[in-house]
């Protein structure tokens, strides 16, 4: 059985991390060890089209921009884990690459050579991103500032193909992905008569240091 916690926690007591993005109760902060999970999102790809056994696989709950939604392996040490089984009876070598930037995950083991699998992910829904408005008193009337860009969500479901000899033999489903959507965030002065038109719904304003506090 393979887990990716192990190669990490290797990693991390030799090499150590440095500080990249990680998602943080749904945003992306500033952490030690982001990045990490598109090393194991790379190697679920390649186990994926190498037919091998997954065993423990989570999506992140904010969607990745390095691969398309319903083909990343989110890590996070004590909590979620990948893990596959290497089910080709015969030992399996993992060699990882970086060069200019660009991670190359191969394997090397017992794999007949007329079976190729493939993936396709299936969009099932999307999920519209909200607008959360801030006050700030110093901004001009009339005008508005976007500090964040908002992400839609989506609910997708993955499937392995497997073709022998050419021809497609098995189409299995092997979960469904979840993620939020990440809500716009838009500064406005409370004070702006646009935001006051009679009979009108005003939008609920939050304090900005609140909103960065959470």
């Amino acid at each position: 059985m393979f887990q990716y916690g192990d190669i990490v926690s290797k990693a991390e007591k030799e090499y150590g991390w440095k500080e990249a993005p990680v998602i943080v109760k749904g945003k992306l902060t500033p952490g030690i060890g982001g990045g990490i999970c598109q090393v194991s999102s790379t190697l679920y790809n390649a186990i994926l089209e190498a037919g091998l056994d997954v065993v423990e696989r989570r999506n992140h709950s904010l969607v990745v921009h390095y691969l398309p939604p319903g083909l990343d392996a989110t890590f996070a040490d004590g909590y979620v884990n990948f893990r596959f089984r290497n089910s080709t009876g015969k030992q399996l070598l993992i060699r990882t690459v970086v060069e200019d930037k660009r991670l190359t995950v191969k394997l090397f083991g017992t794999m007949p050579d007329n079976v190729v699998y493939r993936t396709e992910t299936e969009q099932i829904k999307v999920v519209a991103p909200k607008v959360t408005y801030v006050a700030n008193s110093k901004l001009a009337l009339g005008s508005s500032d976007t500090l964040q860009k908002g992400e839609p969500g989506y609910v997708v479901d993955t499937y392995r193909l497997k073709y022998v000899d050419g021809k497609l033999v098995e189409r299995k489903k092997l979960n469904r992905s979840t993620y939020k959507a990440q809500a716009e965030l838009v500064a406005v002065n409370p004070a702006d008569p646009l935001l006051h038109p009679e009979g009108a719904r005003l939008p609920r304003l939050h304090r900005l240091r609140r909103m960065k506090a959470r």
